[in-house]
């Protein structure tokens, strides 16, 4: 009862409602608008956005083993949530200002927008201990989960009109004149409105082991972590497997919107509604798999779950046949929500419970360095991959691939690396040990 009730407290409301509004962010403008206005509308290939996220990528995988010591040691994580969360927003939301002749402008505005989002995530996810602390922490984590995914439809939904330049005569409203750019600023204020609560609702505790550390001694941390992997059999193997994982699902999400217009040739509601299929798919996938793992092997399970990515994947490169395409969409969703949810149990079954903390800091350094190097593996694909280009012209031959599927092709061959590395995750990751599962005392 106490965890139902406590679902109605304005601390939970307003620290759940930021995963909610930093979703918005992630989907409008990381996967859904600004690659393909990049690549769409402005012409440049798929590195002007990859190789600039890889680097804001890069940036936060350097600086966020110190902000996370910071985060472990301060009374000043809403400070310093606060300053990303404003910095992320101005800088998206002057994006749509940019002229398009100054791409230049825009990538610099993105790396800022994008490394911001990232470096308020130690600060954040540190919150949820002056909302609840011990079994209600996790509940309330959960809402933050589940809002999350919320967030992203309600923000694709929100922001579409504006895309699409809705004009409601009745009202004498106008969106404005419309395209993926009149994005941007929305993005930004819907991210900015639905994050007040938790500056204005969660009061942050101070923390038990208050001090001061250096960003020497944080990155030193890191690599006692990583020695003390060697500790317990599997940790290293599990962290190198879901490294690759990662690499791939990572990299699908940021290049879906994209796929889905140059290759599945979606319109923007079309692209929306896609996008919607997969999140209440993964929602519900998460629920589902999670109730399986109650009984099943998690080792044997996340094997599934992986050859289902692969399975997946391999559909979507060589079907045409829309229906399967919409079903894949949701398979594929169902698979993200399942993997996210058994890999974090699988992790805490292979270490002690008085080093979670430390073996789940490797486990979100090792997410982010995956999302450096997958965006870097795509857009390699895509470059060597155009008709235009030795190794293209060849595949192009050797497939017999007519011209009007020429400007497919690089995008094609680019899902199918992934797969070569969601196969190379599979194949490590089925020499680990398995797990016992352990009753929370």
């Amino acid at each position: 009862m106490s965890e139902k009730i406590s679902l109605f407290r304005k601390e939970v409301i307003g620290w759940s409602l930021y995963d909610f509004a930093n979703t918005i962010y992630s989907m409008n403008i990381v996967s859904l608008y600004l690659k393909r206005y990049i690549v769409e509308d402005l012409g440049y290939d798929d590195r002007w956005f990859d190789i600039p996220f890889s680097f804001s990528m890069l940036l936060a995988a350097l600086i966020l083993p110190a902000l996370g010591a910071i985060s472990d040691h301060s009374t000043r994580k809403r400070i310093f949530l606060l300053l990303f969360t404003i910095t992320c927003c101005i800088a998206v939301g002057i994006m749509q200002f940019v002229p398009s002749d100054m791409i230049l402008g825009t990538i610099v505005l993105f790396i800022i927008a994008n490394f911001a989002y990232e470096a308020g995530q130690p600060f954040y996810n540190s919150l949820l201990y002056s909302v609840e602390r011990g079994k209600k922490a996790r509940f309330v984590s959960g809402i933050g989960v589940a809002l999350g995914y919320v967030g992203s439809i309600v923000g694709m939904l929100l922001v579409l009109p504006f895309v699409s330049g809705l004009k409601i005569d009745a009202l004498r409203f106008s969106m404005g004149g419309g395209g993926k750019t009149a994005s941007f600023l929305p993005t930004a204020i819907l991210f900015a409105l639905f994050s007040i609560p938790l500056f204005l609702w969660v009061k942050e505790k101070k923390s038990t082991t208050q001090k001061s550390i250096s960003f020497i001694n944080s990155y030193w941390e890191v690599w006692e972590g990583i020695k003390d992997t060697k500790k317990y059999r599997g940790v290293l193997r599990f962290l190198v497997a879901d490294y690759f994982v990662e690499d791939a699902v990572t990299t699908v999400i940021l290049n879906i919107g994209l796929y889905c217009s140059v290759v599945l040739l979606l319109s923007d509601q079309q692209i929306t509604s896609f996008l919607i299929l997969s999140t209440v798919s993964a929602v519900g996938g998460s629920f589902l798999i999670g109730k399986i793992a109650e009984n099943w092997s998690l080792k044997k399970l996340l094997e599934l779950i992986m050859t289902g990515w692969v399975v997946a994947l391999i559909l979507f490169v060589v079907t045409d046949n829309m229906t399967v395409i919409w079903i894949l969409g949701s398979v594929i969703g169902i698979l993200l929500g399942g993997l996210w949810t058994t890999t974090r149990p699988m992790l805490a079954e292979l270490v002690p419970k008085v080093e979670l903390g430390k073996f789940f800091g490797l486990f979100a350094l090792s997410g982010r360095a995956a999302a450096i190097v997958g965006p870097l593996v795509w857009t390699l694909a895509v470059y060597l991959f155009q008709t235009d280009r030795p190794l293209g012209r060849f595949t192009a031959s050797l497939l017999n691939v007519d011209s009007a599927s020429y400007a497919k092709l690089p995008y094609k061959m680019s899902v199918l690396s992934l797969t070569v590395m969601m196969l190379i995750g599979l194949w490590i990751f089925r020499k680990l040990p398995e797990t016992e599962k352990k009753v929370d005392e």
